[in-house]
């Protein structure tokens, strides 16, 4: 199937090094997306079962939840800039191509993303103020689901360059959300349901370290055993879902390639361990449940962020887009001050992750 032009603008730097940022700054993205959705639905759930009494262990871990978003949003979407802007060096000829094919919700997402952060904002004020705020907590979740299901789209309708003529025939403006692709749902749910074993990850570290009230904590390791537990199972069968969904060619790909062969049973093992984990701490209190589900949340989400890029070049290679056959001409002396700051950006996003979990929530009681 024909792409667009191959841009006469060379790499400033190796594809592989594109990469290897691509996976690790995306990786980062998707540990926030998944607390941002598993945040949401559990700040909503606990502040609506609540909403008739503020004094409640459950009222105070809604509210903590609350206060902590908007800073979980601010991460979100920085860390969400870098692989999209990875992703268009390296797949723009793809990318732009079904970008522009659903311009319209793909510009929609500014406006999205803007009301559903200052929802955010709202139900924190609304916290402080020991008011109900589920339904905020709710319409914000809404609104980041949504998008997610327009990235979903997005980024499966990149691999398929037989239907782009016929979508832009169907409508040129850009006013469309295709829905044929199997692939899409599964991807979806995937990235919804894991976000429940991530967050669940999320609660047994803040209970172990964090700040709250102890009947607040308590509260917050039960629900995030039992979140990593289930949720890793989940992650586990959503993740096999997405695999069996590929075409065959793009599977038997997979299985032959000497690097991403490993990844889909990395990702289960990793999975795995992170239900064990979570299971555990349901009978082991102390750090080592909590560090051994926050690692092993971090690595199967690696895992699935390596799966997916598979997935990816694989089926692009299938179609005749090769992402390692483009013209490279490296500036060595950028690419490197780049990777300083790069490393020195990343220093700086650990310190501030390890001050907010440290930071201690207002108490619930009067």
């Amino acid at each position: 199937m024909p792409f667009p032009t191959l841009d006469p603008i060379p790499l400033p730097a190796p594809v592989w090094l594109f990469k290897v940022l691509h996976i690790v700054t995306l990786s980062l993205h998707f540990v926030t997306i998944y607390l941002m959705v598993g945040g949401l639905t559990l700040a909503a759930l606990w502040n609506f079962r609540s909403r008739n009494d503020a004094d409640t262990p459950l009222y105070g871990a809604s509210a903590d939840l609350a206060r902590r978003l908007p800073v979980v949003m601010t991460y979100l979407v920085n860390l969400g800039i870098p692989p999209l802007l990875f992703a268009q060096v390296l797949y723009g000829r793809a990318l732009y191509t079904s970008s522009i094919l659903i311009g319209v919700y793909w510009l929609a997402v500014i406006f999205i993303l803007t009301a559903a952060y200052y929802l955010l904002y709202v139900a924190a004020r609304r916290a402080d103020q020991r008011r109900t705020f589920w339904w905020l907590s709710l319409l914000s979740l809404v609104g980041v689901t949504y998008i997610g299901r327009i990235y979903a789209t997005n980024l499966t309708l990149m691999l398929r360059p037989e239907v782009w003529l016929e979508l832009y025939r169907a409508d040129p403006l850009g006013a469309q959300l295709p829905t044929g692709d199997p692939t899409t749902l599964p991807r979806f749910l995937f990235m919804m349901l894991t976000s429940f074993a991530v967050t669940g990850a999320a609660l047994l570290v803040l209970a172990q370290f964090g700040q709250a009230e102890t009947d607040v904590r308590a509260l917050l390791h039960r629900w995030g055993s039992w979140l990593a537990g289930l949720g890793g199972l989940l992650a586990i069968g959503t993740g096999v879902w997405v695999h069996a969904t590929q075409p065959a060619v793009v599977k038997a790909a997979l299985a032959d390639h000497a690097f991403y062969a490993w990844s889909l049973p990395g990702f289960l093992a990793c999975a795995g361990l992170l239900a064990l984990f979570g299971f555990l701490s349901l009978k082991v209190t102390g750090w080592i449940p909590a560090i051994g589900a926050a690692a092993t949340g971090f690595l199967a989400t690696v895992m699935a962020v390596i799966a997916r890029d598979g997935i990816r070049d694989l089926t692009l290679l299938a179609k005749g887009f090769d992402v390692w056959q483009q013209p490279v001409a490296a500036n060595w002396q950028v690419v490197v001050l780049f990777l300083v700051l790069f490393v020195a950006g990343l220093g700086a996003i650990g310190w501030m992750i390890h001050v907010l979990a440290k930071a201690k929530g207002v108490a619930h009681h009067a």
